[in-house]
């Protein structure tokens, strides 16, 4: 299974809890993308890379809140072996 490791540095961006109430998820099969919103919708977001398939948004407003998680090219990255162990820290 593909994990993500979100860095230290921007940990602290995220929400102190989520409420799976509140998340948008959308899957664009034709981008292979894969978009979650902890906003309850999307909202104007800056989008940061992280790694090679993984981006984190930012309130375009206020960047020290992040708004959500992107992963590019998402069957690649969920179905592709990994030499690295990725892992999605909580926030």
């Amino acid at each position: 299974m593909a994990k993500l490791t979100i860095p230290e540095a921007i940990q602290r961006y995220f929400p102190q809890a989520i409420d799976p109430a509140q998340l948008w998820v959308n899957y664009n099969a034709q981008a292979d993308s894969l978009t979650i919103y902890f906003t309850g919708k999307p909202v104007a977001s800056v989008w940061d890379d992280i790694d090679d398939h993984a981006y984190i948004g930012f309130a375009a407003e206020d960047e020290s809140t992040v708004t959500g998680l992107m992963i590019e090219h998402f069957s690649q990255w969920l179905l592709a072996p990994h030499p690295q162990t990725r892992h999605l820290q909580p926030a």
